[in-house]
Order: C-alpha cells, then sequence, then structure tokens
C-alpha cells in the first residue's frame, strides 16, 4: 500500500470490493492487528463501562423505590436516562476518530493515529450527507410501503382464503424491495466516508462512482450485510445461549407488571453485571468485539474500494 498520489488507478468489482480490507491486512498486517486490537479494546472498555454504570445506578434506583423513597428514584431514574444519552454524545467522536484512522490506512496507505482536523472534519460531513440521506429514503420508502401494504389488506378482507395468502405474499415482497432499495440508495453514498479521507473531497465525483456502480454496490453491501448478521447471531446467539434461562426468567417476571414505570430500570438491575463482575463481562465480549471489527473491516474495504475507483480530477470516468 503506498500513498494515494502513487497508487495505480482501482478498477471496482464486487469480489475486489469485498475483499479490499484483506489486501490491506496482506499488505500492512502489522498495522491491521493493532488497529483490530485496539479497536476491541476500546470497545470492551466502554461497554463494560457503560453496563457497569448502568446497572449499579439501575440497581440503587429500584432499591430506592422498594425502601419508599420515590424522590431518589425519580433522581436515579433521570441520572440514568443522562447517562446514556451522554455516553452515546462522547462515543461519537470517538467513532468518527476510530473510522479516520482506519480509513486513513486503507485509502493511503498511512498507519497514523492523527488523520488530522480536515480529514476528521470531511469524514463527519460525509457522515451527516449518509444520515440525511437514511432518514429521507427511509420516510418516502416507508411511506410507500404502508400504502402498498393497505392495499395488500383490503384485498385480502374483501376476498377469499387465497387472496389473504396472496396479500401476505405481497407484504413480503414489499418488504424485502424496501430494504433492497435502502441499500441500493445509499450504497450510491457509501465512498463517501472513504473518500473523505483521500486527500480531496469531490462529493459529487464520489456520488457519480457510486451511481455508475450501483448494481455492484448493492449486491457487496447485501452480501456484507448478510455476513454481518450471521457472524452477530452467532456470537452473541453464543452468549444468549449461555444465559439466556436467566434472561427468560427476568422477563416472564416483569411482563407480569407491565405497567411498572421502573420496569427498564428493574431489567437493567438485574442483568447488568456488577463491577466485581467486569472482568468476566471483558472476558466474554472480547472475541465478539475482534470477530465484529474483522467483519468491519470489509464493509470499510466496500467504501474504500468505491473510492480509490474514482478517477482524478484531470481525468474522465471510463
Amino acid at each position: 500500500m503506498t500513498d494515494r498520489a502513487t497508487t495505480p488507478a482501482h478498477r471496482f468489482t464486487v469480489g475486489g470490493a469485498l475483499g479490499f480490507g484483506f489486501d490491506v491486512f496482506r499488505a500492512r498486517p502489522g498495522a491491521v492487528l493493532c488497529l483490530l486490537i485496539g479497536h476491541t479494546l476500546i470497545y470492551v472498555a466502554v461497554a463494560v463501562g457503560q453496563f457497569s454504570l448502568f446497572g449499579e445506578l439501575a440497581r440503587a434506583g429500584v432499591q430506592a423505590a422498594e425502601m419508599g423513597d420515590a424522590g431518589e428514584a425519580y433522581a436515579l431514574s433521570l441520572q440514568f436516562s443522562s447517562a446514556s444519552s451522554l455516553i452515546s454524545l462522547l462515543g461519537l467522536p470517538l467513532w468518527i476518530w476510530m473510522e479516520a484512522v482506519w480509513l486513513t490506512l486503507f485509502m493511503r496507505g498511512r498507519f497514523t493515529l492523527w488523520p488530522g482536523w480536515a480529514g476528521l472534519g470531511r469524514l463527519t460531513v460525509s457522515g451527516l450527507i449518509l444520515f440525511g440521506v437514511y432518514l429521507a429514503a427511509f420516510l418516502v420508502l416507508f411511506v410507500v410501503m404502508m400504502i402498498g401494504v393497505v392495499f395488500a389488506i383490503l384485498a385480502a378482507e374483501s376476498g377469499t382464503g387465497d387472496s389473504a395468502v396472496a396479500a401476505f405474499g405481497v407484504v413480503i415482497a414489499l418488504c424485502l424491495i424496501g430494504g433492497l432499495g435502502l441499500v441500493a440508495i445509499l450504497s450510491v453514498f457509501s465512498g463517501l466516508p472513504a473518500h473523505a479521507l483521500s486527500g480531496r473531497f469531490d462529493i459529487g465525483g464520489a456520488i457519480r462512482a457510486g451511481w455508475r456502480h450501483v448494481l455492484g454496490l448493492t449486491l457487496a453491501w447485501v452480501l456484507f450485510l448478510i455476513l454481518y448478521m450471521l457472524v452477530m447471531v452467532v456470537s452473541y446467539g453464543a452468549i444468549g445461549f449461555s444465559v439466556g434461562e436467566r434472561v427468560a426468567n427476568t422477563f416472564d417476571m416483569l411482563l407480569q407488571n407491565p405497567e411498572d414505570p421502573l420496569i427498564t430500570m428493574r431489567l437493567y438491575a438485574l442483568l447488568m453485571p456488577g463491577v466485581d463482575q467486569a472482568w468476566m463481562t471483558a472476558l466474554v465480549l472480547t472475541p465478539v468485539m475482534f470477530s465484529m471489527g474483522v467483519v468491519m473491516m470489509i464493509g470499510r474495504g466496500i467504501s474504500a474500494k468505491l473510492a480509490l475507483s474514482m478517477p482524478e480530477p484531470d481525468q474522465k470516468a471510463p
């Protein structure tokens, strides 16, 4: 891997995009392993800290409520909500920085822990654009799908049993088409994050590159999402299997009184680990976070391969 200025032109293909992250690993194994390990440790530390904090606040709130101190329980409930919002807010700059470090390596072959304010700013702008496109596309597709679902339900109610089965099939098809449409729309803009770390930021050019490869991009992202879900199900499923009975019993107990205003805090109080269990939680989460980090390399590779396939400013697209 070399700097962007001397990197030969890349040609976007589905296979090349899905395997680009591993091409980077073969070229810079030390840098990639360092980032994977650092990424894993940061996420595990944040997750364990978050779980422990939420668990302690929830247990204190439930205990205060059971002792009849409604004011203290309410105050702890507010602290619980505030802590959740604050952690999400503080975690955003951390996530932007980690993505910038990863994408600098993918786009320019440079391993640096400080990608620069310009790179961080461009990456933030690209994230805001993607988020805006996601919201707009989701709302439009949701409205269109709901209209289709309403017509399908009306057709089922006015017809026979076969009509009901057909209507159900139509609803499933609409959901699949809507999901695929959302992926296709987002894929057009998916080169923006990686392109933001290339040293230049041609938003229009990145979108045009996405449009030229929309079919291949859609296929690549669908395959990535399938793999992501499989790894997530297997990883968290293994954890869930080991504590499944405890979780099921907890939900059964809480659902006996669904109108309890402290139901969320009771759930966290029962399920979140205590500070004394932090090391065990970290031990369980580490392989999960590492596996998810490896999968995320594939997603970064798709974005980077698309961005690298963009022509230079003085060149025309093929």
